[in-house]
């Protein structure tokens, strides 16, 4: 099956959806990808489908040094290898000159038969999620998967002088100049590998939703309806897809890549559930708002704002007359240039490319 991967595109496949599908019924698979980054890795691996898969199955994942591959990437399979002993994760790296390591895909072998996911996207965020891309997901036959299984263990047995483990000095240096760091400066503070993935346009779709006081909750609910969750959030009626998420905490700095579903409730709305963080718990008179970017279809840039952070007052002067639901809470549509005119004070801001 071709698929095309597209930001613009509301029925847009996305290839991170397509390796997560792939995986979830396998016995054991392998794949290896030209350019990978932390955020790609954590894309693919904090995921319950894929630890689901790794749990009980093996994956072998073989990772190129030419470009982009750096310090973070390193650190967060290494992180995945001590979660999951099934994983094992090793860099290629090669000096033939005028040739690029650029291969993009990984199989998966079945009880029966099996799945290929091929090209063209690179396991990293952009790749996964937000590029232009075209894919093809091919279902197998037994003696197709192990035709590829075959000659995967035949090239890896032929690269065995370039395929080193992720603790090899040549690939932590080669790593490090991708960085553009010395290892020393391995924990410079905000230093984001693919920190424009997570950016956004004057013309990004903008929902802000008004959420009940927690009290005594240990969670904030936001209920949203059937349109916004459809075409907004790109269910297309399956609450069951998850979409991917990255929080603006209220200092501006971005959080950890977040899986999140949503719910259908009793009376025909999508039900999004956040846990309430340590420094959100305190007693705040108010309702807090979360503000959503549409950054790809079921990826979202959010932050929640509460009544005593900066741009609150704004925001909730700038909405008073917008629309509310059955509940009285404002839900509004806008765009990102039209967040910054109204309301220009908000950490969230700071992602937007003008």
């Amino acid at each position: 099956m071709f698929n095309i991967q597209d930001p613009r595109y509301q029925n847009s496949r996305l290839l991170n959806e397509a390796l997560l599908e792939a995986c979830e019924y396998a016995v054991y698979g392998a794949g290896t990808y030209a350019f990978v980054s932390a955020d790609g890795v954590h894309l693919l691996m904090k995921n319950q489908t894929f630890e689901k898969f790794i749990t009980r199955g093996t994956y072998h994942l073989i990772i190129g040094m030419d470009e982009i591959t750096n310090i973070k990437t390193l650190a967060a399979l290494k992180e995945y290898g001590r979660k999951f002993p099934n994983l094992r994760s090793d860099a290629f790296i090669h000096h033939t000159a005028g040739s690029t390591f650029h291969p993009k895909y990984s199989w998966f072998k079945y009880e029966t038969g099996g799945m290929l996911v091929l090209g063209s996207g690179n396991l990293t965020a952009r790749g996964l999620r937000k590029n232009t891309e075209a894919f093809v997901v091919q279902k197998l036959n037994e003696e197709e998967i192990l035709s590829i299984e075959t000659k995967w263990k035949d090239w890896v047995d032929s690269s065995r002088e370039c395929i080193k483990s992720l603790q090899d000095p040549e690939v932590i240096l080669k790593a490090s100049e991708n960085a553009g760091l010395a290892v020393k400066n391995l924990k410079t503070a905000g230093w984001e590998d693919e920190k424009g993935v997570w950016t956004f346009g004057p013309d990004s779709e903008v929902f802000i939703a008004e959420i009940r006081d927690h009290w005594k909750s240990t969670r904030y609910k936001m209920d949203v309806d059937l349109p916004t969750g459809n075409f907004f959030f790109g269910l297309g009626f399956l609450p069951e897809k998850e979409i991917v998420l990255k929080k603006v905490a209220a200092r501006g700095n971005l959080e950890e890549i977040e899986s999140k579903t949503m719910s259908f409730t009793s009376d025909k709305k999508y039900r999004m559930e956040f846990t309430i963080q340590e420094n959100e718990e305190k007693k705040i008179k108010g309702c807090p708002f979360t503000v959503f970017v549409r950054l790809a279809p079921r990826t979202f840039l959010y932050t929640i704002i509460l009544p005593d952070e900066r741009g609150y007052k704004q925001l909730r002067r700038q909405l008073k007359r917008m629309p509310r639901d059955q509940e009285g809470l404002i839900r509004y549509h806008t765009n990102g240039g039209q967040l910054k005119e109204r309301v220009n004070a908000l950490a969230i801001l700071d992602y937007l490319n003008r």
